[in-house]
């Protein structure tokens, strides 16, 4: 809470960075602190969204308004994760898994893995994998993000998560679950077997398919996207998708919050852009849209109207 209320109050120079990457890397708790703080600045936005301004307001006074002490600015944040137990106490449980899988991604990182001759994967950012070896079979369980699975072993790699199990003897295949309770997966070569959870058959995937289910059965299918796993390559596509769906996509490679205005979350994206550097895509895509970008800090970014166009 301290370097929340450091990073509101004014410039974040660099010599207050350096101590605060110092700080999150002394111990893993803190940099699942600082997750949770991330977590409240998209809570306080939501806030805000749904109108509930006031509690919003009070969350966020800061000592220079109305005589605010930092005593009573940090006991106000506390109340609000209290008032947010429920959602803190999932994340919680995530956050624990992750800590606790084989193989995990941070923000940003991508992972390259090779398991077994003729089994690979590649982790895609925020993401935890756990992988064990039976005499006969790889059973990998993804229990966040995103990973590109490379086999051809001989039977099948089983690879669950909270909402399907797949098989494929010999398959390129990508597996992503998203935070609505789906999993989706695209196959660019061979062929899966899927089974939802809760679901009593298997539905066959080929190449060139792509397709999202929950627990229940199948929610979509079309055919794989261009763009689906351009993240191997450390690039992200824009292919005509609303700005806010890109910032939305941009956002999982990047800590704190990115977004826009409300009225501008339908305007078409276009472009491939390199992963390294998402300030850099941010530009780019506000000097191609002709729009501002506002930078509270590094952390807080959205996009409004340029006045130049208003």
């Amino acid at each position: 809470m301290e370097w929340w209320l450091d990073m509101q109050e004014g410039p974040f120079d660099s010599s207050a960075q350096a101590a605060f990457m110092a700080w999150r890397s002394e111990h893993p708790m803190h940099e699942l602190a600082w997750e949770k703080a991330l977590a409240l600045g998209e809570q306080l936005d939501s806030l805000r969204t749904r109108g509930d301004a006031n509690l919003a307001r009070q969350a966020l006074l800061l000592p220079s308004q109305e005589g605010l002490s930092r005593r009573r600015a940090i006991k106000g944040l506390a109340l609000l994760l209290a008032a947010s137990a429920g959602a803190w106490a999932s994340r919680d449980s995530e956050m624990v898994s992750r800590m606790s899988a084989d193989y995990t991604t941070g923000v940003g990182e991508q992972r390259a893995v090779a398991l077994a001759p003729g089994l690979s994967l590649e982790l895609n950012t925020r993401s935890a994998l756990n992988a064990r070896a039976t005499e006969h079979r790889w059973h990998l369980r993804l229990l966040s993000g995103e990973v590109l699975i490379d086999t051809a072993l001989n039977p099948a790699v089983s690879v669950d998560t909270a909402q399907v199990r797949a098989q494929a003897p010999s398959a390129r295949f990508t597996v992503r679950q998203f935070d609505n309770g789906s999993t989706q997966l695209a196959v660019y070569r061979g062929s899966l077997q899927v089974i939802p959870a809760q679901a009593g058959s298997w539905t066959p995937l080929q190449a060139g398919q792509q397709a999202r289910f929950g627990p229940l059965g199948m929610l979509d299918q079309r055919a794989v996207q261009a763009s689906t796993a351009a993240w191997a390559e450390g690039m992200i596509v824009a292919d005509g998708q609303p700005l806010q769906a890109f910032l939305d996509e941009l956002g999982r490679y990047r800590h704190g919050h990115l977004g826009c205005d409300a009225a501008l979350a339908n305007l078409q994206v276009w472009g491939t852009y390199p992963l390294a550097d998402s300030d850099r895509i941010i530009d780019a895509v506000a000097q191609t849209l002709k729009l501002d970008v506002q930078r509270f800090t590094r952390l807080w970014v959205n996009l409004r109207p340029s006045p130049a166009n208003v």
